[in-house]
């Protein structure tokens, strides 16, 4: 790897890993750290981006062998240094003769940023943990160990999409959330601009990119974007949105004169679609629980001129019957906390995130949310529920469950 390791950029790279893991996505928190630092789009974000991806694909196996070689507990650690710990593992387990130079010298400056920040034994550790794994390889202790670190999906993803999809089903999944560079997409604002006016301005940015053939108005790209100096973003003309989440508007749709709800709404790709769709003719009511995300649902309102018929309304989904209307919405649009098994490819550290537990508190509060969507629809409304998860329990049974729950499921038009 013909790249020098130079301090400023171990520096930029140390910060994006330590505030990934506090702000998410981590793929904002990168592009403006990389933009502060003038490296946003160069040989080294790129390079940064994808040991980022592969750090945080292969999360749980490495906080596993940073306890077991260490004897400390990864998540008791500063930030900075559970960081560097899970990256001189990754570069240990995962690095060729091709990049050996190359990752000793990112793991020999990251430790000497680490000195200066929590002294020499932390320095140490991080050195030390690199060179033991290269001179004692870690090896999986049974099969299913084995899988997680092959296919780079946790033991209770693999259990479960094993009963769905057979074994050969689950290395296709793990195949297509784990390619180096998955698709992105852009809704194109009909609002403001055509898809071929945002095409040409991607052609301009040297993206690659097709109009979707699945969700009209929608863009599908690959490679890397600076957001910051996008103008279709900057102007509200295009929306970050992927295929899956864009083709929700579509199929609940929103029209002229209609009131509409949508619960869990920040930060704002479907509500203001279910705008933009209606040609700001009907009324979206978005209620979201946390300030800071409804924050950044008006801005991009404001931004895509569809904040006038968008009506905020800071709330908890779980008592959505208590603060809006009862049976009065023509559309109703849940999209609850899930597990995002589904968009791991995007978002690689959700894996590591699931457990037994929270799987069920997850599906608990979904079926809760569920129930108070339907007490807002109108006889004859239309209420669509999604989730960006692949696992039955989130999706089809929670289905299941408010049919069996609802004495009037046959005067909903339900769509999954």
């Amino acid at each position: 790897m013909g790249l020098q390791v130079e301090r400023r950029h171990v520096k930029a790279f140390l910060e994006v890993l330590e505030w990934s893991e506090h702000y998410k996505p981590f793929q904002v928190v990168k592009r403006r750290v990389m933009a502060r630092y003038g490296l946003l789009g160069s040989s080294y974000d790129r390079v940064f981006t994808a040991i980022l991806y592969r750090l945080y694909r292969m999360q749980g196996i490495l906080d596993r062998v940073v306890a077991e070689r260490t004897g400390l507990r990864p998540e008791r650690l500063p930030a900075a240094l559970r960081q560097a710990l899970r990256l001189s593992a990754l570069l240990a387990l995962t690095g060729s003769g091709k990049t050996r130079d190359f990752d000793e010298k990112l793991v020999e400056s990251v430790a000497r940023i680490i000195a200066a920040r929590f002294g020499p034994s932390e320095s140490r550790l991080v050195v030390g943990l690199y060179r033991d794994l290269l001179s004692r390889p870690w090896a999986p202790r049974d099969n299913l160990e084995r899988m997680e670190f092959e296919l780079m999906l946790p033991r209770i993803v693999i259990e479960r999409l094993e009963r769905l999809l057979g074994p050969d089903g689950v290395k296709r999944f793990a195949e297509a959330v784990n390619v180096s560079q998955p698709l992105l997409g852009l809704r194109v604002n009909r609002l403001k601009a055509s898809v071929g006016e945002v095409l040409r301005e991607l052609e301009r940015a040297g993206v690659e990119a097709w109009p979707s053939e699945r969700v009209p108005w929608h863009i599908v790209y690959r490679g890397s974007l600076n957001y910051s100096k996008f103008k279709p973003l900057i102007e509200g003309k295009a929306v970050p949105q992927d295929e899956a989440s864009a083709a929700a508007g579509f199929i609940l749709g929103a029209r002229q004169g209609e009131l509409v709800a949508d619960l869990c709404a920040a930060p704002g790709g479907k509500t203001t679609h279910l705008a933009e769709l209606s040609y700001n003719g009907a009324m979206i009511v978005a209620l979201e629980i946390y300030s800071d995300r409804m924050a950044r649902l008006v801005e991009l309102a404001i931004r895509t001129t569809t904040i006038t018929s968008i009506y905020p309304v800071i709330g908890d989904a779980l008592r959505a019957s208590a603060l809006l209307p009862r049976e009065r919405f023509d559309r109703v649009l849940l999209d609850p906390p899930c597990s995002s098994t589904g968009a791991i490819a995007k978002h690689p550290d959700a894996r590591w995130r699931l457990t037994e537990e929270k799987l069920a508190r997850l599906v608990e509060n979904q079926k809760r949310m569920l129930a108070q969507a339907v007490e807002l629809l109108r006889p004859g409304g239309r209420l669509l529920y999604t989730t960006c998860s692949v696992l039955p329990e989130e999706g089809e049974e929670v289905v299941e469950w408010i049919l069996q729950q609802r004495a009037s499921a046959e005067s909903i038009a339900l769509y999954v």
